[in-house]
């Protein structure tokens, strides 16, 4: 199962920057300055960024998509407590 959430924010750069720093304490992640992959147990989260969007493009199983969408709008809702970003997931399957 796959799904896609854009997240719109100026910060995205810095938001990609700070949650593969955070993961990869824990778990396989690969990124750059607007691209990021982080490999978790359960899935795959391939992350981009460009001046307005953040996006969040993940890859699990059925039984596993909502964990994944949970954690990645947990990291992101620590980050942004101040002003909290809405996370919208639209299913590409």
């Amino acid at each position: 199962m796959r799904s896609i959430a854009h997240i719109t924010t100026p910060d995205a750069t810095k938001f990609l920057f700070k949650l593969c720093k955070h993961f990869a304490k824990k778990i396989p992640v690969e990124f750059d300055e607007t691209r990021g992959r982080a490999e978790f147990p359960f899935g795959v989260c391939e992350l981009a960024a460009t001046a307005t969007t953040l996006t969040f493009a993940c890859e699990a199983s059925a039984a596993t998509l909502a964990q994944m969408q949970s954690v990645l709008e947990q990291h992101l809702a620590l980050m942004t407590r101040r002003d909290p970003l809405p996370v919208v997931w639209t299913a590409l399957d």
